[in-house]
């Protein structure tokens, strides 16, 4: 049997695509009862609250997301039997309580599915690998391009392989400021600001690094991802939470593969994907592919703030704008004759859902209409959330 990893597109890290040219795209043989395969998502939290996520495979020409395997049962187990039972807290995720667990132990993941799938699966027993902190998370400007790095050690030689995740969450405005809405059947004050709202987006690709052929185990100034400094996120003030995980020699070189194996695939000068071999096994049929590597390690983080400020702009400096298209439209009052004008309930245009009123239209300091313009312009909270994080 071929390899299922290769033939499969299984979530975010898995999701192949032709790629457009002179030449017939690479179409791998399509496995039979792709959606037989289970999924495993995620790591076992040596310092905090252990998140998995269980899904079936799907394949590679599907545009539907994986479903999610509901309703099993998980227990985090140590090396003496201990077990740590796990909570369904949406479909196909599943949580522990936060834990503290002990370096001196190693640990697996066990699976019960339910239904018409039902089986048994477990991980292997792996070590719990002690992150070393995150020494130094800062920025440097490269042309156009802003850059963030970081520097790590462990001054017990211990680590070696690194894997980073991360999260960016910047500020923005949309492209009026509404001092109106809609409400009551007649347009009034407004209660509840829409123009300024957070972006939070989670990195999907695979960061990872290595200290194994130097003689100490540092990484000094790793470049994590590049973006442009001409991009709204930098506008008016962003920031990016960094996450750092310890791994195997194993873990490391499972999700190398991954990452080669998804940058790789596309037309037929590309290198072939490679057999990908993860550590989940079903019991009673350790034949079966399962797609994941469970890994145990604690977790360390930090966040780096920049701000507009920080970046020392020219005032000519432009910023890409997802509302460079937008424009406001003027509604004028039915009866506009009157002195000052009487406001009838308004429902030609502002009742709609997907048009929000912004200012009041003045003509020689009287009120004569409306300015307005679509949600997507106006109300930011189609882009982001108006409640300021936590953190900011």
């Amino acid at each position: 049997m071929r390899n299922p990893v290769i033939l499969l597109r299984v979530g975010a890290y898995l999701g192949l695509a032709g790629v457009a040219g002179c030449v017939e795209p690479y179409a791998p043989a399509v496995l039979d009862a792709p959606s037989s395969y289970l999924v495993v998502d995620g790591f076992i939290n040596g310092n905090g609250a252990t998140r998995i996520k269980l899904s079936r495979a799907i394949g590679v020409a599907t545009t539907t997301a994986p479903p999610p395997e509901k309703g099993a049962t998980l227990y985090l187990v140590d090396d003496t039997g201990l077990r740590y039972a796990m909570r369904e807290s949406s479909a196909g995720l599943y949580q522990s309580d936060s834990l503290l667990l002990s370096a001196s132990r190693q640990y697996r993941l066990q699976i019960a599915t339910a239904g018409a799938s039902a089986a048994s699966y477990a991980s292997d027993l792996v070590p719990l690998k002690v992150t070393p902190a995150i020494d130094k998370l800062d920025w440097i400007g490269q042309g156009d391009n802003l850059t963030v790095r970081l520097s790590t050690h462990d001054a017990q030689q211990q680590a070696r392989y690194y894997r980073w995740n991360f999260s960016e969450t910047w500020e923005f405005n949309s492209a009026f400021e509404s001092k109106l809405e809609y409400r009551g059947g007649i347009i009034q004050d407004r209660l509840t600001p829409i123009y300024t709202c957070w972006r939070t987006e989670q990195n999907t690709l695979l960061k990872q690094g290595s200290s194994a052929q130097l003689a100490q185990d540092v990484i000094t100034d790793y470049q994590l991802f590049s973006a442009s400094g001409h991009g709204e996120r930098f506008k008016i003030r962003y920031s990016v939470l960094v996450s750092q995980y310890a791994e195997t020699a194993q873990e490391f070189a499972y999700y190398e593969l991954l990452r080669k194996n998804t940058e790789a695939v596309g037309g037929v000068n590309d290198p072939l994907p490679s057999q990908l071999t993860g550590n989940v096994h079903r019991l009673d049929n350790p034949a079966e592919p399962v797609l994941g590597f469970v890994g145990a390690h604690t977790v360390q983080q930090r966040r780096l703030f920049i701000s507009r400020q920080d970046l020392n702009l020219p005032s000519s400096w432009l910023f890409d704008s997802p509302y460079a298209s937008c424009q406001l439209v003027q509604e004028l009052v039915p009866n506009p004759d009157d002195k000052p004008p009487i406001f009838l309930p308004y429902t030609r245009l502002f009742a709609s859902p997907d048009n929000v009123p912004v200012d009041y239209l003045f003509d020689h300091g009287f009120k004569i209409g409306y300015l307005g313009s679509s949600r997507a312009c106006v109300d930011c909270r189609t882009r982001g959330a108006s409640a300021k994080p936590s953190f900011w």
